[in-house]
């Protein structure tokens, strides 16, 4: 574990206006701030493509968000708000598909108000949906019909916002908060840095990259600030990862990867660890938030990404699903991501303590420069281009 970092050292001044609580009306019409071998360069999100090496690979998270904020009132009108923050078991089976009822881990807004054994509900149509406490932040809602959770979910959930924009969902947040190539559901936050990219963007760019899409469904760490003074006591909520082979073989044979994204970037940092995992002969292949510092990280990406494939064919495994907590400090010797693309983050937030581990020092050269040309911050603000230092 590191144990010297202060994180004071990763703060810095965000003011309420320079957060963006709206998107652009044309997403690749934000800013993009180029930082390469410390220099900075203001672009347009629409010439990403011109500034990425042309002989790299780009690697999306095609998680989908859903619907995982649901709003009760209890029998004196109080209103009780609940998230839902883990949609798979144990077995990293999705609960989505669940019909009648579901038990998931929650958090729950003014739960002091919600009596232990009160069983509260909602209806919407015929369609009656019921919720009562269990232990450990789990609850089991229940509904009268043959629908699956998903369904529920998209009759009477809300899109989970962030906390930091401060304001309700819109209709409008339902195409806004997703990116246009969002496929597998599981998400409650949108893979941000994704939400810049248009249709049209995507097709100019697969003329001239290999692009690939892969899986990691975000949890609720991505809203969670660290608070603990010892940085490596903070608790990082582990999230589901999905792939299959040729995602593998397109690591394997890509020179040069860019990460859309610090979700894409932290999937593909376990995934060589997952490698690594096979050769030293794991049995438990998920990954604990320091598991680099375990392990000799002795092979290159590509004896890594040969591991997985000769483990993946012995054991006739079309997909993995694993879980990760990878947790990414300065200091942290990246074995697989050369650039990263990604939005401007919250001080003192573990995506912070990530874009300092990728670019160094240069990261408050990055946020000043940020700070002073007006550039909008957080989900629906602006990006940047990030070349590892």
């Amino acid at each position: 574990m590191i144990s010297d970092l202060n994180l004071d050292d990763y703060n810095y001044s965000l003011e309420n206006n320079r957060i963006a609580k709206y998107p652009k009306s044309k997403r690749d019409d934000s800013k993009l701030l180029v930082c390469k071998e410390g220099k900075l360069i203001n672009q347009k999100f629409y010439n990403i493509d011109k500034n990425i090496p042309s002989d790299s690979s780009v690697f999306f998270n095609n998680s989908k968000v859903i619907n995982a904020r649901l709003i009760f009132k209890n029998r004196n009108n109080a209103k009780i708000e609940i998230l839902v923050i883990n949609l798979f078991n144990k077995n990293y089976k999705n609960l989505l598909f669940n019909k009648k009822k579901v038990i998931v881990e929650t958090m729950i807004k003014n739960i002091k108000k919600w009596k232990e054994n009160e069983t509260i509900e909602k209806a919407e149509n015929d369609i009656t949906l019921k919720v009562k406490q269990l232990k450990d932040n789990k609850v089991i809602f229940t509904w009268n019909k043959n629908k699956t959770w998903l369904e529920i979910l998209e009759i009477f959930g809300k899109i989970p916002l962030p906390p930091y924009l401060k304001r309700d969902s819109l209709p409008e947040d339902l195409i806004n908060y997703q990116t246009i190539y969002s496929k597998d559901q599981g998400s409650i936050a949108s893979p941000t840095a994704g939400l810049h990219f248009t249709k049209s963007l995507i097709n100019k760019m697969n003329k001239n990259f290999l692009l690939d899409f892969i899986t990691l469904h975000i949890g609720i760490g991505t809203f969670k600030p660290v608070t603990t003074k010892d940085i490596n006591r903070h608790n990082m909520h582990s999230e589901v990862i999905s792939f299959n082979k040729k995602n593998i073989i397109n690591i394997y044979n890509s020179n040069n990867i860019t990460a859309v994204g610090t979700t894409s970037m932290r999937f593909l940092e376990s995934i060589y660890l997952i490698g690594q995992m096979i050769n030293e002969k794991y049995k438990n292949l998920n990954i604990e938030k320091f598991l680099y510092n375990k392990m000799s990280n002795k092979l290159t990406k590509k004896e890594s990404m040969e591991e997985i494939i000769n483990y993946m064919e012995k054991n006739k495994l079309n997909i993995m699903n694993l879980n990760t907590s990878i947790f990414i400090l300065p200091g942290y010797n990246f074995k697989m991501c050369d650039q990263l693309i990604t939005n401007f983050h919250y001080p003192k937030s573990t995506l912070i303590l990530l874009i300092a581990a990728f670019i160094g020092e240069d990261w408050k050269k990055l946020y000043k420069f940020a700070i002073k040309n007006n550039y909008r911050f957080l989900s629906y603000g602006d990006s940047s281009l990030l070349f590892k230092k």
